[in-house]
């Protein structure tokens, strides 16, 4: 490894320790987390299906059924399935998909009435790949209700992901 890769891994390291989950306005909720990864391998890990089947994980969850349709009116379904048996699911819409730059979804769930706007936007910089995600809430009130879950799940996955993304056979 050369010294510049593995000082890019370092700082990388230390940037990514933990996603930034802060609440910006009234109504939205912008995790922030950088990967020691160009940006086509974090786009390609966060929507193809055979890559997306082998770090999205939660806890307590097993993915079992993603179909990702990703392009403009397109569709994606994830399902998850708990140790009891039962099913989640999480359904997107897309309005505006710029690979691998950016791409805008309406976020809803079989479980609650919720619907966000998501935005995602993912910036390359001297071999690190920083994703900003915004997610725009109907109010301040479930922006509130929703903000532990999504630090707390953002904290949980984001890991995952930048252990697939420098594994030996990512490389």
């Amino acid at each position: 490894m050369t010294r510049s890769r593995g000082l890019t891994l370092l700082i990388a390291g230390a940037l990514s320790a933990s996603p930034q989950a802060v609440k910006r306005s009234d109504r939205e909720i912008v995790i922030t987390r950088s990967f020691a990864a160009p940006r086509q391998t974090v786009f390609d890990a966060l929507t193809r299906r055979e890559q997306l089947a082998r770090w999205f994980q939660p806890v307590q969850m097993t993915l079992v059924t993603y179909e990702p349709d990703l392009r403009p009116g397109g569709t994606t379904r994830y399902v998850f399935r708990r140790p009891s048996g039962k099913t989640l699911e999480m359904h997107h819409v897309y309005q505006e998909v710029e690979p691998p730059r950016r791409w805008t979804h309406t976020e809803t769930y079989d479980f609650s009435q919720l619907r966000l706007s998501v935005t995602t936007v993912l910036s390359e910089s001297n071999g690190l790949t920083t994703l900003t995600q915004t997610m725009l809430y109907p109010s301040r009130q479930e922006r509130d209700a929703d903000f532990d879950a999504v630090a707390s799940s953002a904290a949980e996955i984001y890991p995952k992901l930048e252990l697939y993304l420098t594994a030996p056979a990512q490389k």
